[in-house]
């Protein structure tokens, strides 16, 4: 959650040691853990959005080790190839595109939930769902 500082020496001891002026937020702030170095996996604005994400991510888990992960229903209508794919990827392989607008044409309801989404920006991490089963996503973004 912004606001929030994760750090094991503080901005005085670090001030103390090494003279430099370095705020809570730079030393280990939500952005600096997310941008900077990948500690953490997602970052909101609020609590309550924070307890919204963690609600979704654990609607793509099994409970334990011994259950199956939660299938929902699916989507009326069986998802047909999107005819706007040939737009969203190029057919000249060195020109760039974003996978999310790919993943979104084929993921139900187009909805994809991105796991450290601020870090690595080469790459594209996250959970969906096909037919009501919940996936895993790892893609190479070459935008």
């Amino acid at each position: 959650v912004q606001g929030a500082n994760m750090f094991i020496t503080g901005p005085q001891v670090i001030k103390a040691v090494t003279g430099e002026d370095v705020s809570a937020d730079e030393l280990g702030g939500a952005a600096t853990h997310n941008r900077t170095s990948g500690v953490a996996h997602f970052m909101y604005s609020t609590e309550d959005d924070c307890f919204l994400a963690i609600r979704k991510l654990l609607s793509y888990l099994p409970a334990n080790n011994l259950e199956d992960p939660p299938v929902l229903p699916a989507p009326d209508e069986a998802k047909d190839a999107n005819p706007k794919m040939r737009e969203i990827v190029p057919s000249e392989s060195n020109r760039p595109y974003d996978m999310r607008h790919v993943i979104a044409g084929f993921v139900d309801n187009a909805d994809f939930f991105e796991v450290h989404q601020h870090f690595a920006m080469n790459i594209v991490v996250g959970f969906a769902r096909l037919g009501g089963r919940p996936i895993g996503i790892i893609a190479n973004q070459p935008a």
